[in-house]
């Protein structure tokens, strides 16, 4: 049977590594794009085109500042586009990699579900009202909630053909029991 490679995408802070850390809790592969994107920026090539793109005060002791980036680039649309464009063919290229060295199914957490034009078998979205998420990011990245507000503002889902919806908005049990009956739908259930 063909191993399936399922999108698990979603705005920020709407729950969609907590969804990914479940599956990974039930023994499923799954593969977080944030830490290839941070493989990616360790690469001396993307480290010189950030500090091209947006100058040296970005980079600190030859790593990215991501906060201070995340702050500058969700401001300005162009720059948003011409930073990740820095950042998708390779990590583009390290999904690739770990997907064709996977025997199983693999769950792929992707927060910019656009960037990348991948073979996905299925597609997970993941939602939550804007005030959860804003909250939720706050709390967890010590955030503004104009950054915040900002970057869900520019992360648009409407191009997104979901096979399945989760709503988190919910407790912790609900997004269990959701995450359950989508791998049913999937025919990957236990």
């Amino acid at each position: 049977m063909k191993r399936k490679v399922i999108a698990i995408t979603g705005g920020i802070g709407s729950g969609k590594s907590t969804v990914a850390q479940i599956l990974q809790r039930q023994g499923y592969k799954v593969v977080f794009c944030d830490v290839l994107a941070r493989q990616a920026g360790e690469s001396r090539q993307v480290v010189d085109s950030v500090k091209k793109l947006l100058g040296e005060s970005y980079v600190k002791n030859g790593k990215l500042d991501r906060k201070a980036i995340r702050q500058r680039v969700f401001a300005d649309d162009d720059l948003y586009k011409s930073y990740s464009s820095l950042f998708y063919g390779k990590v583009k290229s390290l999904l690739q990699n770990e997907v064709d060295n996977s025997d199983s199914d693999v769950f792929v957490e992707i927060p910019v579900f656009d960037a990348f034009d991948f073979p996905w078998d299925s597609v997970w979205l993941v939602k939550s009202n804007r005030k959860t998420q804003i909250a939720r990011v706050v709390a967890r990245d010590e955030s503004s909630r104009q950054n915040v507000g900002e970057i869900i503002a520019k992360q648009s889902f409407v191009n997104v053909r979901p096979n399945i919806v989760i709503q988190n908005d919910g407790t912790a049990e609900d997004l269990k029991a959701q995450v359950a009956q989508a791998l049913q739908k999937e025919g990957l259930d236990c």
